[in-house]
């Protein structure tokens, strides 16, 4: 059954990421006014992320703030396939401007590592699609959920020509050889790690937040750079914006790194705040019942 299942689902993808970008926009717009209107728990996740992350915001604006979020959800699954299915360049063709890429190539004069920090937001897989076709790039995977599309995934992923390792400490291990011959390596810096971790604020909540790129800042010196892909109206197609961060994640003691890694995420969402991935349970494992109504 799973097995018929994701071979539905590859097919679908791989359909219609043969589409025009507008169309895949359209479709993900109807799938995230779908999922906004009948009763499920992402858009309940959402509407708690939402509700906790912007007080400031009249119910007016925190619901406004949903809908758009849940159609760029929907606009997130559906450019998923085109990411993988597609040849890099046609992806890469979508990006309409770069601002910041300077601050890359000014560490790797300096032959210092870099850790490329992406958060859910925006197209983040054209983020490591971009950077891999530029430069070597080791990023940590694990498989998907659908076994059925982990080829598909794992063999769009690579064609840009980025390095995928296992997301255990091998991988950690092929990251931190990375840094230390002054390449690349990506993360994503808003995921609720598996293990370990520490409990530091984002957007003022107690949150569960990952060390792992501290560690390898402090142990290589790395430069921490953070990048966003922002979809631009009307499916015109994307802005890529570069940003430096604190040097302070590099030198400060772990819980001051990790707070200025969350407070850069934030810095990150508010460029486009609608697009951030907000049905991801950010929260679920530092305040017991934040979830539930």
């Amino acid at each position: 059954m799973s097995q018929t299942r994701d071979r539905i689902a590859q097919w679908l993808l791989r359909a219609n990421a043969r589409l025009p970008l507008a169309f895949n926009h359209a479709l993900g717009i109807l799938i995230g006014t779908a999922f906004t209107w009948l009763p499920n728990k992402r858009v309940a996740t959402a509407r708690t992320n939402i509700r906790r992350c912007f007080p400031q915001l009249s119910k007016r604006e925190q619901r406004k703030l949903l809908h758009s979020a849940m159609r760029h959800a929907g606009r997130a699954i559906v450019e998923a396939g085109r990411m993988w299915a597609r040849p890099p360049a046609d992806n890469i063709a979508l990006l309409r401007s770069i601002e910041g890429e300077e601050v890359i190539r000014q560490a790797r004069e300096q032959q210092r590592g870099v850790i490329l920090a992406t958060p859910h937001l925006g197209n983040w897989e054209l983020a490591g699609s971009y950077v891999s076709s530029r430069y070597p790039l080791t990023i940590m995977y694990r498989p998907s959920r659908m076994a059925g599309l982990d080829d598909m995934i794992h063999g769009g992923r690579e064609s840009s020509g980025g390095k995928y390792v296992p997301a255990d400490g091998s991988g950690v291990r092929a990251q931190l050889k990375a840094l230390k011959a002054g390449e690349l390596i990506g993360i994503l810096p808003d995921q609720v790690p598996t293990e370990g971790g520490i409990i530091v604020p984002f957007f003022g909540l107690p949150a569960l937040s990952m060390t792992l790129l501290s560690n390898l800042a402090r142990k290589t010196n790395a430069v921490v750079i953070f990048s966003v892909v922002e979809r631009l109206p009307w499916a015109r197609g994307y802005r890529m914006t570069f940003l430096p961060s604190d040097e302070a994640i590099t030198t400060a003691d772990m819980e001051e790194s990790v707070e200025r890694v969350n407070a850069q995420v934030e810095k990150c969402i508010q460029l486009c705040p609608e697009q951030y991935l907000w049905t991801y349970k950010r929260f679920k494992n530092a305040t017991p019942g934040f979830y539930i109504k």
